[in-house]
């Protein structure tokens, strides 16, 4: 039976980012449930700045996610 992980993340990653991430991901998924690689399947959404809120801000409004806090 496959494994499945989905991530969620703002838009923005690059690609080279994104694929760090989810091997890494899928690397630790296999170590930690003894799964091989053609179980494991992982997925990252990334999602536009105007389609989520936290703490009553929408995600364009909050400098930490759009690269002007860092």
């Amino acid at each position: 039976m496959p494994i499945m992980c989905s991530v969620q993340l703002p838009e923005g990653k690059t690609q080279e980012q994104i694929e760090k991430a989810l091997a890494d991901v899928a690397s630790v998924l296999m170590k930690d449930f003894c799964a091989e690689a053609n179980q494991v399947r992982v997925m990252i959404d990334e999602l536009p700045r105007n389609r989520y809120i936290a703490g009553g801000v929408m995600a364009y409004d909050m400098p930490d996610f759009n690269g002007k806090g860092e």
